[in-house]
């Protein structure tokens, strides 16, 4: 079901991804031109491989022998947590659960790990996402600004769920 993004190949694929899930979700969240912006800022080739250089990984999401998603997350155990970094699945995809079977799977790798936390950030805005995350036991820990490449500075909530 999940499959590491490693190669040339398959980061050029999740770029093309990234584009995709990006612009149709994001479209109701902002304008025209912040959103390119924003998809070059925090899903560009290159954020990629410096994330990738930084210890995140990176996961293809598979159901039925074709890719609905993906998702990254970063273990820091010096902060006892796995930081979920993204979870983007197409619009077609949403809401058969595949997003709280990924949760299972890093709330798995936590304890595997020994972290015994999961944190994440999300566009203050983004009440859908905000209300899911809610759902699946996240609690919001308050606002924080991100600051991305491509000169564009958010609002994002930080959550945090226990393990």
């Amino acid at each position: 079901m999940y499959r590491k993004i490693e190669s040339d190949d398959d980061i050029n694929t999740l770029v093309q991804m990234a584009n995709e899930i990006w612009s149709d979700y994001f479209k109701k969240l902002f304008d025209s031109e912040t959103l390119p912006k924003l998809i070059e800022g925090a899903q560009s080739k290159k954020t990629i491989l410096n994330q990738i250089k930084d210890g995140y990984q990176y996961f293809f999401i598979g159901q039925d022998d074709e890719r609905v998603g993906y998702f990254a997350y970063n273990i820091d155990s010096t902060k006892d947590e796995l930081f979920l970094s993204k979870i983007y699945i197409y619009s077609n995809q949403r809401g058969q659960g595949i997003g709280k079977k990924v949760l299972s799977y890093l709330e798995e790798l936590c304890h595997i790990s020994g972290v015994g936390k999961i944190t994440l950030t999300v566009y203050h805005k983004n009440i859908d996402s905000i209300k899911t995350y809610e759902k699946w036991g996240f609690s919001n820990l308050g606002i924080i600004k991100r600051h991305f490449d491509s000169d564009l500075t958010f609002e994002d909530i930080k959550m945090e769920k226990s393990v």
